[in-house]
């Protein structure tokens, strides 16, 4: 399956020195973690491989869309994420490596989680049983402004078609010049 994803430049780091790329959790958001979990789990139980690590979004396709790519990356990165570094990764990952799900009905989960662990006054941990949180895990989209969503386990060389420096727009870059604290952000080294 073709797949595009943003990633951080320590990230095509790992996966051209080591070979491939786990997520780490700590990375996670807290109050995210459990959503995370379930979805490790499902994954699990299609025998896709997390080894305890959370999976890693992607999104369908060869990334030739640049107002898509715009769009996803905007939406999804903050102003420090874009100061320290992204990376647009082409990718073609096996489909037995691979779960679809409709981004909204993730978004709806995520909602249900968090509203959850909130009432059991918990940012983490198993705060409700598997079946208080039920999640349709299909593919299909809820409606015409859905978007498809996929999730591998990890970043493997062999899935890399390409890697290259994704820059802000220059609006965003000019959010970044103004602020002291990006500017000061230290940049990573090109993960050659």
């Amino acid at each position: 399956m073709r797949l595009w994803t943003l990633q951080a430049p320590e990230v095509v780091a790992a996966v051209r020195s080591d070979g491939r790329y786990l997520a780490e959790w700590d990375r996670v958001i807290v109050n995210w973690r459990p959503a995370f979990r379930a979805m490790v789990a499902e994954m699990r139980g299609r025998d896709i491989v997390c080894d305890s690590a959370p999976p890693i979004w992607c999104w369908p396709g060869r990334a030739l869309r640049r107002n898509r790519i715009r769009q996803t990356a905007n939406s999804l990165l903050g102003d420090d994420q874009w100061a320290h570094g992204i990376w647009l990764l082409k990718l073609d990952v096996p489909d037995s490596q691979t779960l679809a799900t409709s981004y909204s009905r993730w978004n709806d989960y995520l909602g249900v989680t968090m509203d959850l662990l909130r009432a059991k006054g918990l940012s983490d941990g198993p705060a409700f049983a598997p079946g208080a949180a039920p999640m349709n895990w299909g593919p299909e989209l809820e409606n015409e402004w859905d978007q498809p969503q996929v999730v591998i386990p990890e970043l493997r060389c062999e899935w890399l078609l390409t890697a290259r420096p994704y820059l802000p727009d220059p609006e965003t870059a000019a959010r970044i010049a103004a602020d002291p604290l990006l500017r000061a952000q230290p940049q990573c080294v090109r993960p050659d």
